[in-house]
Formats: C-alpha cells, structure tokens, sequence
C-alpha cells in the first residue's frame, strides 16, 4: 500500500470511471476572501461562537474551518485562535490532560494580537478567561482534571458596543 507523505497508507480517491471527477478545488487551495467577502461570511463566525458558548466545541471548530481556510491574515489568525480554543475543549471532553494546555497556549497566543477587541469579540476578557481556566486545569493536576466543571470554561463574549468588523 502506498504511503502519503505522513506515512499512512491510502490513496487520494478518484471519480469512478464515466464519472466526472469533482472540479472544485480543496477549500486549502480555495482564493482568499476580499475584506467585502468576509464581512458577508461573518454570520458563520458568528454561528461558531454561539456554538462554542453552548459548549459544542467541535461543532464550534467545524463551522468556523471552512471560513478559515479562506481568510486572509491578520483575521485568519484570530479565527485559528478561536478554533484552537475550541479544540482545547474537545481534549478535555477526550481526557487528553497535555493536549489542552498544547491549545490553550497556542489559542492564547494567537488571540493576544487582537487586544482589545476584534469583531465586536472582548478579547482581553477572553484571554483572561483563558489565563482562568488554564489555571484551574493546572491546580487539579492529570490525576484529578476531569473533576473541573466544564461549564467554567471561557465563554466568548461580546463587548457593550462592537467595534466594527477590522478589515483590511
């Protein structure tokens, strides 16, 4: 069997013969977006959000993926910081003690470049949040982490009065 270049056997599939092949390219070799399409894409975040806050953290991951691929920096980064954040959570539901902290950090780090605020999103309260319950985590240790209440996890919130969407 062949190997990919991660070392795993399998082959990228193909049509069936007298089918046409799909023509749509990877979203990873998609165009990026123009600041005007992502502002109308912006509800997808948006829905990610909601997501991640009722504590359907790979759903959370998976909306925002696909807008992510296509995003162009700096946005790119902070919607990868909010995935990684999301996938933090999916560790803990998993009982993968060192893959949360792997994310928190990483989501930490991504989203700090958007102080104070980004698309109406109270970064700095994330990232406290974040600083929280990374902490707690930390306290309970790999034996007894799973004893920490999920419900404590950093909610995404909005500030009292958005800032608009920073495109550039």
């Amino acid at each position: 069997m062949a190997q990919n270049r991660r070392g795993r056997g399998g082959s990228r599939p193909t049509a069936p013969p007298g089918v046409a092949a799909n023509d749509d390219p990877p979203a990873r070799n998609r165009p990026l977006l123009s600041p005007e399409q992502l502002a109308e894409r912006l509800d997808e975040f948006y829905e990610a959000v909601a997501q991640y806050n009722d504590g359907y953290w790979f759903e959370a991951h998976e909306t925002l993926e696909d807008l992510w691929l296509v995003t162009p920096w700096p946005e790119r980064q902070f919607f990868q910081g909010i995935i990684q954040l999301a996938a933090a959570f999916v560790h803990f539901a998993r009982g993968d003690y060192d893959g949360i902290f792997k994310l928190l950090d990483a989501a930490a780090e991504k989203l700090a470049g958007f102080r104070p605020a980004q698309f109406g999103v109270d970064v700095d309260a994330l990232l406290a949040g974040i600083a929280r319950a990374r902490a707690e985590l930390a306290a309970l240790g790999p034996g007894a982490f799973r004893q920490w209440d999920e419900r404590r996890a950093p909610a995404i919130i909005f500030q009292s009065s958005p800032n608009p969407p920073r495109i550039d």
